[in-house]
């Protein structure tokens, strides 16, 4: 009667190398988080493809349907290219500090210089050395980092002015939404009047507003902010108002039975509950600003890279176009990055539940 009898679903539980269902699934956590290790093939394939790019750009001359500006430049780029790629991977291989994280963070991004140079290849190929693609619709690599330079003062400050007309609506739309979806989260009374302004108001595209808000608003950039915030405010209000409402009401009986007052329910357990979902609002209306603010910079704001763009665009001064577009995708990819970041820092202990 003293034995111990063993539970079927710990029998169910054990594999037949002896391990456990838990210790199978901390090896496949262990697995998903380890770094990527750099293999000699892709790490050759990406040193050789960058190399043939260096070696076309310096060997093969230049066409002459094209005005090739630049090809010093792009040749010092080719051929530092690898030579940093092999020194990163000798570093990786050393055994010094960091040097597993950063042969890590390289066999991750392997695949990426692979395909980045081969694209370099078509592009250089197909546009400066034969000409194959034909101008002004299509220019070479090197002309967008000569037009780049060339306008770097004008780019400069239509780059300061789109950051900061997009700081501003971004943050004007944000509090906005978070008030308004934190007032429908807890009111009754709020949902009531401002759920049918959500509804039917909010899904409108703000730019189909421009008629009304450059007419309305006493300056072309103060409707351009609205414009923005508005674009923001309505993503931000839904999804906060979700994410208040998604909250347990376990948690506000169990702060209640210990004293806590309305105030310590809302900013200590409603908001940081609420916090995934309002990052998520966050993003989209991130991504939705930045179409809006390429379009309201073209009706009387007189500045930024939208205006830019459509300036080049009227010239058709295509080049300088195409750089002041990869200068956008920078801008935006960049911002769109300090969020996540944000978000990843504020959100630690969510790591392993969501990925995105």
């Amino acid at each position: 009667m003293t034995d111990v009898i063993e539970a079927p679903s710990t029998r169910r539980a054990a594999a037949s190398d002896g391990s456990t269902v838990l210790d199978r699934i901390e090896a496949a956590v262990a697995r998903l988080h380890a770094p990527r290790e750099l293999h000699a093939g892709p790490g050759i394939g990406a040193l050789a493809v960058w190399a043939a790019a260096a070696l076309m750009t310096i060997a093969v001359p230049d066409t002459s349907r094209y005005v090739v500006e630049g090809t010093r430049f792009i040749a010092v780029i080719t051929v530092a290219l690898p030579v940093a790629y092999a020194a990163t991977w000798a570093y990786g291989r050393s055994g010094l500090p960091r040097s597993e994280r950063v042969l890590g963070s390289l066999g991750g991004g392997t695949p990426w210089v692979i395909a980045s140079g081969a694209w370099y290849l078509i592009w250089e190929w197909t546009t400066a050395k034969t000409g194959a693609l034909v101008p002004p619709y299509f220019t070479p690599p090197q002309q967008l980092f000569a037009e780049l330079w060339k306008d770097r003062v004008l780019l400069s400050q239509s780059f300061g002015n789109s950051l900061l007309l997009l700081a501003i609506g971004f943050t004007v739309g944000a509090v906005a939404g978070l008030i308004t979806g934190l007032a429908m989260g807890w009111s009754r009374q709020a949902t009531y009047w401002l759920h049918p302004v959500i509804q039917y108001i909010g899904p409108v595209p703000a730019l189909a507003w421009v008629p009304i808000v450059f007419v309305v608003f006493p300056t072309a950039y103060a409707g351009a902010v609205f414009l923005i915030a508005l674009s923001v405010w309505f993503p931000v209000a839904v999804l906060t108002r979700a994410g208040i409402r998604g909250v347990p009401r376990s948690y506000y009986d169990v702060a209640q039975t210990l004293g806590a007052s309305n105030r310590f329910l809302i900013w200590r357990i409603s908001l940081p509950a609420a916090l995934p979902s309002i990052f998520t609002g966050l993003f989209m209306a991130l991504s939705a600003a930045f179409v809006t603010l390429t379009v309201a910079e073209n009706f009387g704001v007189n500045s930024g890279l939208g205006w830019y763009i459509n300036w080049k665009k009227g010239w058709s001064a295509y080049p300088a176009m195409y750089a002041a577009i990869i200068l956008m995708v920078v801008f935006c990819g960049g911002l769109l990055s300090i969020l996540l970041a944000v978000r990843n820092r504020v959100l630690s202990w969510q790591k392993d539940l969501t990925r995105w």
